[in-house]
């Protein structure tokens, strides 16, 4: 997708000028992805949206993390000796350094500026842990995720006896039972907001 030309599009039945100079424009426009949106695009065997977002904070490019050990990686909270192999593995297979060399010439290749990676660590929800379940009035899912973290807070996928609180939305799922058999407090939106400090 990130070679196409306007010629090669305006080959295509059904493309004239301006569909394929929208489609390009989008193209174009998916370059500038945050590191952690292309990380999870990767799809590195244990690597979604919140593990991206981890990795992000120790390693500002992927040639950082594709130099990582699996003992590097450990260091981080949340990463197991699986998930640390997983991404060893993947940036040693040939075919993924191919990939990585695709992506890089057609400018697809994100970095983590210092400008970017504020401290939070004194932010109001530092050093808790949040679960998010539900569809939020205010937020999107990546939104509220955002909102926690920028004030120090960190977001997991599934609740356990070390989650801090569960953020609860319209038509929560199985994690919201959870919580409660465990005994974790469980937070509106509005709540959050308060517990942040607004």
């Amino acid at each position: 997708m990130y070679t196409l030309k306007r010629d090669d599009l305006l080959g295509l039945e059904g493309f004239a000028g301006k569909k394929a100079d929208n489609l390009l424009a989008s193209i174009q426009q998916s370059k500038q992805q945050p590191l952690a949106r292309l990380l999870t695009a990767l799809g590195i065997r244990g690597v979604g949206e919140v593990m991206a977002g981890d990795l992000t904070r120790y390693y500002s490019d992927l040639d950082q993390l594709s130099r990582a050990t699996s003992d590097d990686l450990q260091l981080i909270e949340g990463v197991g000796p699986n998930t640390a192999q997983a991404i060893v593995d993947w940036f040693s297979r040939p075919a993924n350094r191919k990939i990585l060399d695709k992506l890089r010439s057609a400018g697809v290749w994100p970095i983590v500026s210092q400008e970017t990676t504020s401290d939070t660590s004194k932010g109001n929800l530092a050093g808790m842990t949040f679960v998010v379940t539900g569809t939020m009035a205010d937020f999107t899912r990546q939104g509220v995720k955002e909102y926690i973290e920028s004030r120090g807070g960190k977001v997991i996928d599934s609740v356990s006896k070390n989650t801090s609180y569960l953020v609860l939305g319209e038509n929560p799922g199985s994690k919201a039972e959870k919580a409660r058999s465990l005994g974790i407090p469980i937070l509106s939106e509005g709540a959050l907001r308060q517990l942040a400090g607004e």
